[in-house]
């Protein structure tokens, strides 16, 4: 997880969430505002409420850590509207545009569903339960469109699991055990694997483009792409020109690829204390502000 920079909705479409959150919030008790989010979420208001939730859904896709990924396994197909704070217990933040981001349906479906904690004022956890309103309105969840998760959690390296920032507060510790918890993050063998290919991955790419970016002549450039060279259109291009296009191509597949997490903490932790890193930061110092 890494933190989203929030966009502004179109007016229109603002106006139609706003009214259908004002409709939820005329309810006279917390039972009556749960139902009319759910059965609003059901059928978005009608025409035009799901008119507006499809520019929703492009909108949030913009807003993505990679093009169309979960932002929360950074993995999986983003194919969810997810609700940050749950409808069915925060009816308040059912039709709030900052309480969605895109999610895969493993995750929205499959781990996060409606496990709910919040934190009351002695900074314990509390369970909450099915059908009742919380009793404290702090989520003991991280989140990345008010948040930077990684002010509390790093991934690390060596074993492809997050761990917890050092001299967090009580609060803060919190809410990275239980949304470690709850999205599995640190359990689920096939994101902890994709980490690993996507570090070797972003290691052999930043590699080959120092490799390309030392060459000497066009052929040795050439020699180095090797199988497909010959797929290369090089022809009347000197040297530079080529070695300018293969440093914006190769930033530009680091930067889209999945798992980003791991490219944040190799820019963050590995270029300063992994020696086959930092050698390549040193000879490509920009490399860190991709």
């Amino acid at each position: 997880m890494l933190r989203l920079v929030s966009k502004r909705l179109p007016k229109k479409v603002q106006i139609v969430l706003d009214g259908l959150q004002a409709t939820v919030d005329a309810g006279v008790d917390f039972n009556t505002r749960k139902e009319a989010a759910k059965n609003l979420w059901s059928t978005k208001g009608g025409v035009v409420g799901k008119h507006a939730f499809e520019k929703i859904s492009k909108k949030l896709l913009e807003q993505c850590v990679f093009v169309g990924i979960c932002n929360y396994c950074e993995h999986n197909e983003a194919s969810d509207v997810e609700h940050i704070y749950p409808k069915s217990f925060f009816p308040e933040h059912a039709f709030r545009w900052d309480n969605y981001l895109l999610a895969c349906k493993t995750c929205n479906s499959g781990y996060k569903l409606d496990k709910c904690y919040v934190i009351d004022n002695d900074g314990q956890i509390v369970t909450v339960q099915r059908g009742a309103e919380p009793a404290y309105k702090t989520l003991a969840f991280i989140n990345p469109k008010e948040e930077d998760p990684t002010r509390y959690k790093y991934l690390n390296l060596k074993t492809f699991k997050f761990d917890e920032m050092t001299e967090l507060d009580r609060i803060s510790r919190l809410k990275y055990e239980k949304t470690i918890e709850i999205l599995e993050l640190n359990l689920r063998d096939t994101l902890i694997e994709a980490r690993k290919t996507a570090y070797n991955y972003y290691y052999s790419r930043l590699r080959q483009l120092t490799e390309i970016l030392k060459s000497e002549t066009k052929e040795k450039l050439l020699e180095i792409l090797s199988p497909h060279e010959d797929e290369i259109d090089h022809a009347g291009k000197s040297l530079e020109v080529l070695k300018t296009h293969f440093k914006e191509s190769y930033r530009k597949d680091i930067v889209r690829f999945q798992h980003p997490s791991v490219w944040y903490s190799i820019k963050m932790i590995e270029s300063k204390t992994d020696t086959k890193w930092r050698r390549l930061f040193e000879y490509l110092p920009e490399a860190a502000n991709w």
